[in-house]
């Protein structure tokens, strides 16, 4: 009998992987189509380890993440935008002008004056 080289044993690693994984994703699907008359109940997952159950019984928004997710990036924008404006205008309010904003955001603190500022 012969030797059977470590790729082969992987080859058939990813085989009996991939097989299993497209049963389950069968099997899912058809209880889906057997058990539910819930649409959203379809495309849940079969086994409780593959996706955890939340606590409050709802899954978060994903429409309401991705719109705050704009908004913020909609607020980074403009704050750039101004930022840009009043580096390449010279504009300055009270003394702080972009290169001292600027200083102070790449400031490197160290931690005693970390814990000074908090006191």
């Amino acid at each position: 009998m012969s030797k059977v080289n470590t790729n082969k044993k992987l080859e058939l690693i990813k085989a009996i992987r991939m097989q299993n994984q497209y049963d389950r994703q069968l099997f899912r699907s058809r209880e889906g189509f057997l058990y539910s008359d819930n649409p959203e109940m379809r495309h849940r997952e079969l086994y409780g380890l593959e996706m955890p159950e939340k606590l409050d019984g709802q899954e978060p928004d994903k429409e309401n993440a991705f719109g705050s997710f704009r908004i913020r990036f909609a607020i980074a924008v403009i704050l750039l935008f101004c930022f840009i404006l009043c580096d390449v205008n010279h504009l300055s309010y009270e003394g702080e002008n972009t290169d001292t904003f600027f200083g102070r955001v790449t400031k490197s603190f160290d931690i005693k004056e970390l814990l000074e500022l908090q006191e």
